[in-house]
């Protein structure tokens, strides 16, 4: 038998995981929703970002093996054998040695340098990367709201065409109208349905493709966490003067230009290689027992190869990089300045089609009154209804198209969208 408070403990926790064991998984598992904000978030640490950082460590790992005092190992030669005298005597005789490479020329500071000018072009080229991945996320997000958006549209003309259809009935068995109506009615709303369970099925495909690119745990549609936040971000982007002024921040750019000093170093670093590396050697020999010391130097010389293959291509590699660092800055300020006339396209478009929102609305609903009174026919209202899903679906494809302008603009000029 239990004691009294451990029967109470015991009861409390089978009650507990009862509770557990009947409550839906949505309360267990709730997730904060996917604002733009945590989206960029995620976005830092995304599978896709986390390549780019693994990349820099790369980099990192070469920086700290080129301190190496030299490229070459030292080597240590051992020999034994018998020496064969005149008088026929055969005493053992050995050798051994050591030859210590010592490198000149700088080679050793040159392979650091180059180094770490790599390690910082991978940095910059790394934030480029994260940069990419923050973009795509955020146009991800938007075609989400695009794509739940449309689905509330499709509701709505399935709620107006089942207020239709109903109409129809119900007038045709008043005998006011024909047999028709009823059938163009039922049609409307099974084209209406389908098209809402399509834009359903779209919205949860293009949050799928989110998650994924978040890399966070993929989950039945009726699990997705709610995808929120307005279509537009609401900041303004800053002037195009400024944002021309300010190329050398982009990473892309920034990549490039250290390309160019990475270039430069390594240039340096075949130059120095061209250097003999020397060997300083001491040997030990025993012979017919006498015992021998000696210490001398081992040094190549640069004829046949001092590395001017190496050398010249490095030399030659400086001008690809810098026109390549020309080519991003010049295609930087191109894109910049297409981003922004699309972004002011998009804007002065999106301003030319809002104020129609109120009067589709209008249209719609006083079109669907009119019928359900007698006073319009199915046609008429079918006509008023395909200009108004016509001029709905326009508004929302140049709020899209405006939404993604503006995040492009912002990413590229530095901005994490809100």
């Amino acid at each position: 038998m239990f004691h009294p408070p451990v029967r109470r403990l015991f009861v409390a926790s089978s009650l507990a995981l009862h509770l557990l064991s009947i409550a839906p998984p949505a309360a267990l598992a709730a997730e904060p929703p996917l604002t733009r904000a945590r989206v960029a978030d995620l976005a830092r640490a995304a599978p896709s970002a986390r390549v780019a950082t693994a990349e820099v460590g790369v980099a990192r790992a070469a920086t700290s093996a080129a301190g190496a005092l030299s490229l070459e190992n030292p080597v240590l030669t051992g020999m034994g054998g018998v020496r064969l005298n005149p008088d026929g005597s055969k005493p053992a005789a050995a050798s051994a040695s050591l030859a210590w490479p010592i490198e000149l020329g700088g080679q050793r500071g040159e392979r650091i340098a180059a180094a770490k000018a790599e390690q910082r072009a991978a940095e910059i080229g790394a934030e480029d990367g994260r940069r990419r991945v923050l973009l795509a996320a955020l146009l991800q997000h938007a075609l989400v709201l695009r794509g739940e958006r449309q689905v509330q549209l499709a509701r709505a003309r399935v709620a107006l065409a089942e207020r239709l259809h109903a109409a129809a009935e119900r007038q045709r068995k008043a005998g006011e109208v024909p047999e028709v109506d009823v059938a163009l009615a039922s049609l409307q709303r099974g084209r209406d349905q389908a098209a809402a369970k399509a834009a359903e099925g779209t919205r949860d495909a293009d949050e799928a493709a989110l998650l994924g690119l978040l890399g966070l745990p993929l989950r039945a549609a009726q699990q997705l966490p709610p995808v929120e936040g307005p279509l537009v971000p609401p900041d303004d982007p800053p002037p195009l003067a400024s944002i021309l002024g300010d190329l050398g921040r982009r990473p892309d750019v920034g990549a490039a230009e250290a390309s160019v000093d990475a270039a430069r170093a390594r240039a340096e670093r075949e130059r120095a290689a061209g250097w003999p590396t020397v060997n300083v050697v001491a040997q030990v020999e025993r012979d017919d027992g006498a015992n021998i010391g000696m210490l001398g130097l081992a040094i190549p010389l640069p004829i046949l190869n001092a590395n001017r293959a190496g050398a010249a291509t490095a030399a030659a590699e400086i001008e690809v990089a810098q026109a390549r660092a020309e080519a991003a800055r010049t295609g930087a300020a191109g894109h910049i300045t297409q981003l922004y006339a699309r972004y002011k396209a998009t804007k002065e478009a999106l301003q030319a089609l809002t104020p129609t929102a109120t009067l589709m609305e209008q249209a719609a609903a006083i079109s669907a009154r009119g019928y359900e009174l007698g006073e319009k026919d199915l046609a008429s209202v079918l006509l008023v209804r395909r200009e108004v899903i016509d001029a709905e679906a326009a508004l929302l494809e140049a709020e899209h198209a405006h939404a993604a302008a503006k995040i492009e603009l912002l990413v590229a000029a530095g901005r994490a969208p809100r």
